[in-house]
């Protein structure tokens, strides 16, 4: 396993480990860590995410991961700032500015990381 792979593992793992412990408390809150905003809806989002990205991350497969959450969180972070579409966001998501940028940050990351990382053998 090279480096890049082991980056997208351990960002999986450090990313999920984040997610459920958001997704959780935003079970109880609609404010986590101070400044993210939350729903039940996407705290159960996040408890889901988090528990896959933990797991593909300990099993050393986290590349197609990473390029989902990638692709997921930045979408959501953009549309935020679209007009129309960002006040569904806020409705469906309750994801406030800060919440926005962070997906777009950590999107950008997921990406990077997942297309440095080599794509699995495939075994015939």
């Amino acid at each position: 396993m090279n480096d890049s792979s082991k980056a997208a593992n351990g960002f999986a793992i450090l990313v999920g480990a984040f997610l459920l412990i958001e997704g959780i408390w935003g079970l109880t809150s609609e404010v986590v860590f101070g400044v993210l905003t939350t729903n039940v809806t996407h705290a159960i989002i996040h408890i889901v995410l988090g528990i896959i990205g933990i797991v593909l991350g300990w099993k050393r497969n986290a590349r197609g991961f990473c390029i989902f959450l990638g692709a997921l969180l930045l979408a959501v972070g953009v549309l935020r700032f679209v007009p129309g579409a960002g006040e569904l966001i806020v409705q469906i998501l309750n994801v406030n500015t800060a919440v926005a940028w962070l997906n777009i940050v950590v999107g950008a990351v997921a990406l990077l990381i997942a297309f440095a990382a080599p794509k699995a053998p495939v075994v015939s």
